[in-house]
């Protein structure tokens, strides 16, 4: 069946591992008072990508060099990919972020000490940022369900696309690198809604 295109245009970025890491975990891994070290402004909110890196460790693998994300949260969360889960023999979930209850624990190796969570990784689902004013105009609704086109040499409609309302959010659908594969998308894009 054809899918119908709203012929609202939207961003397409793709997100690589990384991790968001609570104030208390930020002092423990690399020191009291310890500030994260902008590199460069992402587009949703506040959010930065860090100079800092950790390694992390689940299931007794080890995946090093972890972007760390800021600012800090409330919780500690990693975000991989599926690929990730095949090389360290561990079945992650997919979730959207901040859906943490029953999710794999891991062990953050950092420069000034260690933590240990007992949950918080996860897959992230393919989702689609959005202000109150933007839904408003396009007529879309938090939490509801859309698709995505992206024609390229590999033209592929992203199903599933969850949307995300916020004051601060700014329109664009987060993919992974996973997904950026299979599409032939090696920098950000940009795609149609289709329903």
């Amino acid at each position: 069946m054809e899918q119908a295109k709203l012929n609202i245009a939207v961003p397409i970025e793709i997100s690589a591992r990384h991790i968001h890491l609570s104030p208390e975990d930020i002092t423990i891994l690399f020191g009291k008072d310890y500030q994260l070290k902008r590199i460069k402004k992402l587009s949703q909110a506040e959010d930065f990508s860090a100079k800092e890196t950790v390694e992390v460790e689940i299931n007794e693998q080890s995946i090093k060099n972890i972007r760390v994300v800021g600012p800090a949260r409330e919780k500690t969360q990693l975000e991989i990919t599926l690929s990730d889960t095949y090389k360290i023999k561990t079945d992650i979930p997919i979730r959207l972020s901040g859906d943490l209850e029953g999710t794999f624990g891991f062990r953050i190796i950092g420069p000034a000490g260690v933590v240990i969570k007992e949950e918080g990784a996860i897959v992230a689902k393919r989702h689609l940022h959005i202000s109150p004013d933007e839904a408003k105009k396009y007529g879309l609704e938090n939490q509801k369900i859309v698709s995505v086109l992206y024609e390229g040499i590999r033209e592929i409609i992203f199903h599933n696309v969850e949307i995300r309302i916020k004051n601060d959010f700014h329109l664009a659908v987060h993919i992974d690198v996973d997904e950026a594969n299979a599409c032939g998308l090696k920098t950000c894009g940009l795609g149609t809604i289709v329903m």
